[in-house]
């Protein structure tokens, strides 16, 4: 091939993807950190009653737009839909195109699709570590300078799944320069139980900050790709105008809705993961094995040097985990909470392959 390819392209990594086996009968999938129910059956129903509409383009975002906003108690102007939130990632970097501040800031390790997408269209990255398996922001704020245009920041934070406070989020808010944009990526919000997590929505009309929600954790919606953003009017307005028209599939639109409607089921979602996120604490510190305690649907627990090779020795049992060395954490694997009853199988096999 003989084409010409930019050097910035050539050295984007692939993304990370889990492993995709086990969609056949005997498999514990907890390496996506997906919802491991179904969603309610409002949510199918719907999705029945929308495919009579899949010949016409989708034309369901606005009643989408509407439920969100009064979520969350702000305007329909100021949501934006996306098809996921990688959508939303990349239109906040295609509206905040700049002729001198060209640099996003990313605590790592972190969502990797953050990198990936800021590489693509061409900003420097520069990364700053984690302290304590928690974001950094003084380190954070030693790194902003006159080319700094995004800050990304996962809250909770994917691997680790611990929070910033929104006491230390404000100050650090009233400290950046104001022509540079705050990505909050709130895609486990919904587990979160501690009552100090930032209210995000609360500052947007304050400070240069989109937040991003997703469906495919919490209300169980992955495989239809639906995310939002809330942010100022006029911020918003200008990442509507860099997102593909149509995006969101008509299905996923009235899934999304339904889902939000349903509270009682998320509920029950959330309270099978605090069930399942008490066991796996327990029985973690009975074997004696660390962990990072979480405000998610996940664990990051310390193996060691032999993480990846118990990852195979799950993967033989047909449990499918996460190894996190991608993610520069080699010692440590990622596990999802699932069903009760994957949870044992999981502990009861760990217990196993560690021995």
């Amino acid at each position: 091939m003989t084409l010409t390819i930019l050097e910035r392209i050539k050295t984007i990594p692939y993304y990370p993807k889990a492993l995709m086996y086990g969609m056949g009968e005997g498999w514990v999938r907890l390496s996506s950190n997906e919802n491991p129910f179904p969603p309610s059956p409002e949510v199918f129903a719907a999705i029945l009653d929308s495919l009579f509409y899949v010949n016409r383009y989708p034309g369901g975002e606005f009643a989408l737009k509407e439920a969100i906003a009064h979520k969350f108690n702000v305007t329909p102007d100021e949501v934006i839909i996306g098809n996921g939130s990688n959508e939303l990632i990349e239109t906040a970097l295609k509206a905040m195109v700049h002729e001198t501040r060209k640099s996003v800031i990313i605590p790592e390790p972190s969502f990797a699709f953050y990198r990936i997408a800021s590489l693509i269209y061409g900003y420097h990255v520069e990364a700053v570590p984690l302290r304590d398996m928690r974001v950094d922001f003084s380190a954070i704020m030693s790194r902003i300078d006159e080319r700094t245009r995004i800050i990304f920041l996962n809250n909770p934070v994917n691997p680790t799944g611990t929070i910033f406070e929104e006491e230390a989020f404000v100050d650090f808010l009233q400290k950046i320069p104001q022509d540079v944009l705050v990505v909050v990526d709130e895609a486990y919000g919904e587990f979160v139980e501690n009552t100090q997590f930032p209210r995000t929505n609360r500052l947007v009309a304050e400070y240069p900050v989109i937040v991003l929600r997703t469906f495919s954790k919490a209300y169980g919606l992955a495989g239809l790709r639906v995310g939002y953003a809330i942010g100022e009017a006029s911020l918003i307005s200008f990442l509507e105008r860099t997102k593909q028209p149509f995006s969101i599939n008509t299905i996923a639109l009235v899934a999304a809705q339904a889902a939000l409607n349903d509270d009682r089921h998320l509920q029950k979602v959330l309270a099978n993961n605090h069930t399942g996120k008490d066991f796996f604490t327990t029985a973690l510190k009975d074997l004696s094995i660390p962990f990072i305690p979480s405000e998610t649907n996940f664990l990051l627990i310390h193996i060691g040097h032999h993480a990846e090779e118990i990852v195979k020795k799950l993967f033989d049992e047909k449990i499918l985990v996460r190894w996190m060395g991608p993610y520069g954490l080699p010692d440590y694997i990622r596990v999802t909470i699932g069903r009760m009853d994957e949870n044992i199988q999981f502990i009861e096999t760990l217990k196993r392959v560690v021995r």
